[in-house]
């Protein structure tokens, strides 16, 4: 499996799963599971994602999955 792009956002911070986990206060399970591609990071809660964003001083479209999320945020910005 590939490394999802939220794992490599938290690599090049050089944080593991728990200390990205308990930074951001989410969970460090479900952290893993947006990684490994079992749970839908698109379908997280934005206040879930703007945890992770701001933790990592990225953008949205940093992390997020490729599809229609990020197609959807750039319309969004566009507006």
């Amino acid at each position: 499996m590939r490394n999802s792009k939220l794992q490599n956002v938290r690599q090049a911070c050089g944080l593991s799963q728990s200390e990205l986990a308990t930074a951001a206060g989410i969970n460090t399970r479900m952290l893993q599971y947006y990684e490994q591609g079992a749970k839908d990071l698109s379908k997280a809660s934005l206040a879930t994602m703007l945890k992770l964003c701001t933790t990592l001083h990225c953008k949205l479209e940093d992390i997020l999955p490729d599809g229609e999320a990020v197609t959807l945020l750039a319309r969004y910005r566009a507006m």
